[in-house]
């Protein structure tokens, strides 16, 4: 029997087509979740499925999902899917490209008559950007991972997630309802631009990713003795941001040294004026790594650090690494070797809907090159050759799990 093949042609066109909503205003794609504009571009995903067949639905988060039968019975769904929501000013691919592809492997399964065994889910999931209070919003409702008070959260513009969730017709007390029971899916597979530069330097065309990197947040405040810059002598000084700014070069030695990424992301002096010594020092930084042990001991390295510089560390938040299916991740990797398609295991440093689904599912994704690392920004960009590659082994990794998954 024949491979189904992607259409290229038509995957590039779509994408074009979901990119002219949210194209205005300002520069780069402004779809950003819950907006008319992401609304619209749900809306002409859903229209795409249907015309395949798929029985569509908006689920209480805003996730948009089609399902189409498959030939074998009480078979668990295998799903595809991104996002089409973006940060303001967004770039025209990431999570874009995901969804598109997912919807083109159904294109091309739909036009060789080729049916799974499994029934084919894809899913758009809603606000996977960190715009609503913090990140994959949909995907946290779809897994049972939302946290309590979620809708009081100040969203991208400062108006609460309750309200945005509202414009677009969305009761927030009601985003449980959303979830679904672990086992509901055979597995999930993502394509994802990689938003980082390794593929590009490489010359890799193809990412396995298998794992997405925990992350571990701290804040760190350095207190000293505000005071006159200009009558203080320098050996009567208490100076906060002189025991803070060692400190940021400790972060940055940690990171080099075991191997993990680590940034002081906010760093405010006060009072901040250049007439006055600074008196306190108020610094966040986080920490990333696929291994809890690495992170576990940067961690307590750099709190120690801290407390001798004379800073008071606190935790803000963690994340819990999240390993891909083995399962999945040989799926994927067969299906590169089947194509003849060069590729690499990388790990995500960024977060993404998969790690909320791998709460429920079997999960993994594959990344293509994104030039320069730039993501996040008008100038994101992947050739058209490289993002139909990336959905051909999309394909034949949904065609490999068929085969092997019960």
């Amino acid at each position: 029997m024949k491979r189904p093949a992607i259409d290229g042609g038509r995957l590039l066109r779509d994408i074009e087509e979901l990119n002219r909503l949210g194209a205005e205003p300002g520069p780069g794609i402004n779809r950003v979740a819950y907006s008319p504009a992401d609304m619209a571009g749900r809306q002409l995903v859903g229209d795409w499925l249907r015309e395949l067949g798929f029985s569509v639905r908006q689920d209480e988060a805003g996730n948009v999902s089609g399902v189409l039968p498959g030939t074998a019975d009480g078979l668990p769904p295998l799903a595809l899917g991104s996002h089409t929501d973006t940060v303001p000013n967004g770039g025209p691919l990431d999570g874009t490209l995901g969804v598109a592809a997912a919807v083109a492997c159904a294109r091309s399964l739909s036009a060789g008559s080729t049916r799974l065994r499994h029934p084919l889910e894809i899913i758009d999931f809603a606000a996977e950007e960190a715009t609503m209070g913090g990140g994959l919003l949909g995907s946290r409702a779809l897994s049972g991972q939302l946290e309590k008070g979620f809708g009081d959260a100040a969203g991208w513009d400062g108006r609460p997630v309750s309200e945005h969730l509202a414009g677009a017709g969305l009761d927030w007390r009601g985003l449980a309802a959303a979830r679904r029971e672990p086992g509901s899916l055979a597995a999930y597979l993502e394509l994802h631009i990689e938003q980082g530069a390794i593929l590009d330097r490489s010359g890799v065309p193809v990412a396995v990713v298998p794992g997405i990197v925990g992350i571990r947040r701290y804040q760190v405040v350095f207190t000293g003795q505000a005071n006159h810059a200009g009558t203080t002598p320098m050996d009567q000084r208490d100076d906060a941001l002189v025991k803070a700014v060692p400190f940021v070069l400790d972060v940055e030695g940690v990171g080099r040294e075991l191997g993990l990424v680590a940034t002081v992301g906010t760093f405010a002096v006060l009072p901040g004026a250049s007439n006055v010594i600074p008196g306190r020092v108020e610094l966040s930084f986080e920490i990333r790594s696929l291994d809890d042990g690495l992170l576990d001991q940067a961690g307590k390295r750099l709190l120690g650090a801290a407390e001798e510089r004379g800073g008071e560390p606190r935790p803000i938040s963690a994340s819990a690494p999240v390993q891909s299916s083995p399962q999945v991740v040989s799926a994927l990797e067969a299906a590169c070797e089947n194509l003849g398609q060069a590729h690499r295991l990388l790990p995500s440093g960024a977060g993404h809907d998969a790690m909320s689904i791998a709460a429920i599912s079997q999960s993994a994704m594959l990344f293509i090159p994104s030039r320069g690392g730039i993501s996040h920004a008008p100038e994101e960009y992947s050739t058209p050759e490289q993002c139909v590659a990336g959905a051909e082994v999309l394909l034949a990794g949904l065609l490999e799990l068929d085969a092997r998954l019960d």
